[in-house]
């Protein structure tokens, strides 16, 4: 009886469930599995490596799972206790945390011999909080007052997020900002005047950025003046090319295969993910990659369109614009025609919190896009 009632509980789950963005999400993920257990192939440290990916897949999973099984009015009954969760985070990423692999960044924590990003999961929890946030102020969020306590409550996450020295994951959650404010109804003229105060402020930021940051941005424009910043991506656009239509196949690619010592294709299981997917598989290769996740983005960007509110289409467009962000940031990256910032690419790039980051993201819109809210207890 109890067996039959469990499959019983699993066919009401699909049948009510959005199947088709959760098809897209496991898809992503095993492809990115595929690519990054090629990436990491010639590595020292291998198995580890794709042990963490496996687990996190595997846990990422489960929690959508769980996430989607949630009323998303019930998760964001809890949005003080999770704005406030979230910024403990950041702030003990803040005092423990360190770069990754000697980079000039705080923004892991190890423990246990293994790494973990803190802001990859604060920014679904931050989707979570602004959702509600702007939910509660509605037709009266173009008021001065109510932009000015939006404007804070995402200015506190970025400001921690920047102190740890990560200005790729801050420029993501200055997006998801501008994206759920943009689509909230908000006047224009704020957007208007945000716009004119960012032109004006431009060279005061650029003086602030540090010749890492500038050297980045301005090896797109003289890549043989800024050697050293635009090698990687160099090195990136020659693997890609070489790859032409079909590649050289998973495992075989020149540049993926080389040993890290010889620094043909630096971080490309992660950052440059994208590369490998066009050297190994060629252009089908890749635009099978972009067809893949703009369909997720086309799915998810739906489901804020029939959503019953404007929570639900919120938490939804945070998702959306999360995830198109790292998307063209990352492709872009790899195609030189936009700075490295160190963004993964979703569901793709190698890291355990980048993956669960994402399979949290699509729980979340799984709960959205539920036909029934009460299916846990059917």
């Amino acid at each position: 009886m109890a067996l039959k009632r469990f499959f019983h509980a699993i066919y009401i789950y699909f049948r009510r469930n959005d199947n088709v963005l959760l098809a897209l999400s496991l898809v992503c993920a095993a492809v990115g599995f595929v690519l990054v257990y090629s990436a990491t192939y010639s590595m020292s440290g291998a198995s580890k490596m794709i042990f963490v990916q496996a687990v996190a897949i595997l846990l990422g999973i489960v929690c959508m799972i769980v996430l989607s099984l949630i009323d998303y009015h019930v998760i964001a009954t809890f949005w003080k206790y999770i704005a406030i969760a979230a910024v403990l985070l950041l702030v003990a990423t803040l005092v423990l945390g360190s770069g990754r692999d000697n980079v000039a960044e705080k923004s892991w924590i190890k423990f246990a011999g293994m790494s973990v990003q803190p802001s990859e999961i604060v920014k679904i929890m931050f989707i979570i909080t602004f959702a509600k946030h702007i939910d509660i102020v509605k037709d009266k969020i173009s008021r001065p007052m109510n932009v000015a306590l939006l404007l804070l409550h995402a200015a506190i996450p970025m400001v921690l997020i920047l102190r740890q020295g990560d200005y790729g994951m801050t420029l993501v959650f200055a997006v998801i900002f501008i994206g759920m404010m943009f689509a909230s109804n908000l006047k224009l003229r704020y957007f208007a005047g945000a716009g004119i105060l960012a032109l004006i402020a431009a060279p005061l930021l650029w003086a602030k950025l540090g010749s890492r940051q500038t050297g980045r941005i301005l090896a797109l424009f003289s890549p043989s003046t800024f050697v050293k910043q635009s090698y990687q991506q160099i090195q990136s656009v020659s693997a890609i090319g070489s790859g032409e239509m079909w590649g050289y196949g998973l495992l075989h690619g020149p540049k993926t295969q080389a040993s890290v010592a010889s620094g043909l294709l630096p971080e490309k299981q992660n950052d440059m993910i994208f590369a490998v997917t066009g050297e190994e598989l060629g252009f089908v290769g890749c635009v099978f990659i972009i067809v893949l996740l703009f369909a997720l983005l086309i799915k998810i960007l739906l489901t804020a369109r029939a959503a019953k509110d404007m929570m639900g289409s919120m938490i939804c467009v945070g998702v959306f614009t999360c995830f198109a962000f790292q998307m063209i940031a990352n492709i872009g990256m790899c195609l030189f025609i936009s700075p490295v910032i160190g963004l993964t690419l979703p569901f793709m790039s190698y890291g355990g919190t980048s993956v669960l980051s994402s399979f949290l993201g699509v729980g979340l819109v799984l709960s959205v896009a539920r036909k029934d809210l009460n299916l846990l207890f059917s």
